[in-house]
């Protein structure tokens, strides 16, 4: 539903007059293992959920311990304050409800998100959009929330029919692509466009064809 969410965004802003549309997509340093326990504990306590629901999620992550062997070598086990387990049911559940109060700045932008794969869309007339402000905004909620915006994977991409327009100004520490990977699906500048995705899931099959090709080749050749 989110990927649905943001293409049909986009497409209706094209429709409707819109010059562009600036989607900034984000990334945070290793999102599920930075959460900050106490944070994210405040932010449980404020559900409208049964308290024992509450407590129990909680529990899930209270006065966990984690320990490491190396070489044989064990060390003491140390109690973790950060971070949501990967792999289990309430870690991405978790981690939703770390960024659910993450809002778009501006009302005229959307914003689309699921576990740690969160787009902004800013909507482009006359060459001017609030993209700049909400990127402003993430760096503020990342400060006061103790995560790591990592701006060297945090990138825009301009979002524009066939038709040819000037580009807009880049986003001072923003790297611009002409694709962007949102949730596994390669979603190209002009939404219409899905050549580079039918490509790398081509390439994608013959490598796996490939693979199980020989694989029965070798088969046939033992059992022959």
């Amino acid at each position: 539903m989110a990927l649905v969410k943001c293409q049909h965004t986009w497409l209706k802003g094209l429709d409707n007059g819109v010059k562009y549309v600036r989607v900034l997509s984000f990334d945070f340093s290793k999102a599920f293992d930075s959460v900050p326990h106490d944070i994210l504990f405040g932010k449980v306590k404020k559900l409208p959920f049964n308290p024992y629901i509450i407590n129990w999620m909680i529990d899930f992550l209270k006065d966990r311990k984690q320990r490491v062997t190396v070489d044989g070598i064990t060390t003491e086990f140390l109690k973790i304050n950060r971070g949501v387990p990967q792999g289990t049911v309430l870690g991405p559940i978790l981690f939703s409800i770390m960024v659910n109060d993450i809002k778009p700045v501006n009302p005229i932008n959307e914003l689309c998100k699921f576990a740690d794969d969160i787009t902004i869309e800013a909507p482009g007339y006359d060459e001017d959009d609030t993209g700049a402000e909400e990127v402003e905004n993430m760096k503020l909620w990342s400060d006061e929330n103790r995560m790591v915006l990592n701006m060297n994977k945090t990138y825009e991409m301009i979002v524009r029919g066939r038709t040819s327009i000037p580009l807009p100004s880049c986003i001072p520490s923003i790297k611009r692509k002409t694709w962007l990977k949102i949730l596994g699906i390669t979603l190209e500048e002009i939404p219409e466009n899905w050549d580079i995705h039918s490509k790398r899931c081509l390439k994608k099959r013959v490598v796996e064809c490939t693979f199980y090709g020989c694989v029965n080749i070798m088969v046939l050749q033992q059992s022959s």
